[in-house]
């Protein structure tokens, strides 16, 4: 299994994924920033080809402490929304899969309850998206980050 995520460049100045290379694990849970919407469908999990981090997910909705999650097939995600999205709904979802270390931390709520959410993987290849997208040698440190840059890691399992 392949799949693309964002790490935000304020998670690396925050000291997150600091200098992860390919080959490298990493144990993570994601978040889907939602962008759209719509009544559940068939288990789906799709990612644009063109569009590095953006994803399609169907499953039902559950609520862990404050957060909501979305459950389907093989994934638990935490959910990013505007608004409040109903428990125990089917929905297909698509928008921006991001790593996301702070709602999983390994002692936290999300990962208590809902441990298949965290999970292990490795880099299988780091870049920066833009005009000039590259791929890296590895994420940046600190004080390297490009806070204008989209950074996105290739993870498999």
């Amino acid at each position: 299994m392949r799949v693309e995520a964002v790490v935000p460049a304020w998670m690396l100045a925050d000291g997150e994924y600091v200098g992860l290379a390919p080959g490298d694990p990493v144990h993570t849970g994601f978040a889907l920033a939602v962008t759209a919407t719509s009544p559940g469908a068939a288990e789906t999990f799709d990612q644009a080809p063109d569009r590095p981090g953006l994803t399609t997910v169907a499953g039902r909705t559950a609520t862990v402490g404050r957060s909501t999650v979305l459950v389907g097939g093989p994934w638990t995600l935490a959910l990013f929304t505007a608004g409040r999205v109903p428990a125990g709904v089917e929905l297909l979802v698509e928008g921006w899969l991001t790593v996301e270390p702070y709602l999983w931390a390994p002692d936290g709520e999300l990962a208590r309850d809902r441990p298949e959410g965290r999970v292990g993987w490795t880099v299988a290849r780091v870049r920066m998206v833009g005009d000039a997208a590259e791929d890296l040698d590895r994420l940046p440190g600190e004080t390297g980050v490009d806070p204008d840059a989209a950074y996105v890691l290739d993870l498999t399992r």
